[in-house]
């Protein structure tokens, strides 16, 4: 199978959220835990309205969440945008062909052949292929935006019959 494909910071973010929440449970947690915070704040501020009836700290603690987690999503978008600006690699044009033996990437960079074995699973989303490299963070995304239906159909065959989804 061969496919043509580029890495836009669109693309990588969809990939690095989609890593975050599938990665393992820490990973969840990390992608999870501003949305948690502000939950528990709000039903802290809640359950204290429902104490003190007269007291007006409730709605500052209640909306003061607001800025936090907002805060806290900013940070990660920032940390994204950094991270993509960071890998070079996938500003480039990817080629990628995949085979029974494993994955050749071509880049103007250089040729890059990996074996199957390097990669313990996959997941996808509506809108991205993540491979994971086995023994690290690294991860391969690859864009659906970029395939026809029958690739997309195509490679999620190749990559179940190769590695295990999650």
């Amino acid at each position: 199978m061969h496919i043509e494909y580029r890495i836009t910071e669109k693309d990588y973010k969809a990939a690095s959220t989609l890593v975050m929440r599938k990665r393992s449970n820490m990973s969840a947690l990390d992608y999870y835990g501003p949305h948690i915070f502000g939950i528990i704040w709000i039903a802290a501020a809640v359950f204290t309205s429902f104490a003190h009836p007269d007291d007006d700290l409730d709605l500052l603690l209640t909306l003061g969440v607001l800025p936090i987690l907002m805060g806290f999503i900013v940070l990660r978008r920032r940390r994204i945008r950094t991270e993509y600006k960071k890998l070079k690699q996938f500003h480039l044009l990817q080629t990628l062909d995949l085979d029974s033996n494993g994955l050749r990437l071509i880049t103007t960079d250089g040729t890059t052949r990996t074996a199957w074995s390097v990669y313990s699973r996959f997941i996808q989303d509506n809108d991205m292929f993540v491979l994971f490299m086995d023994k690290s963070l690294e991860f391969v995304p690859i864009p659906k935006s970029y395939l026809t239906i029958g690739q997309i159909d195509e490679l999620q065959a190749l990559l179940t019959a190769r590695l295990s989804p999650k």
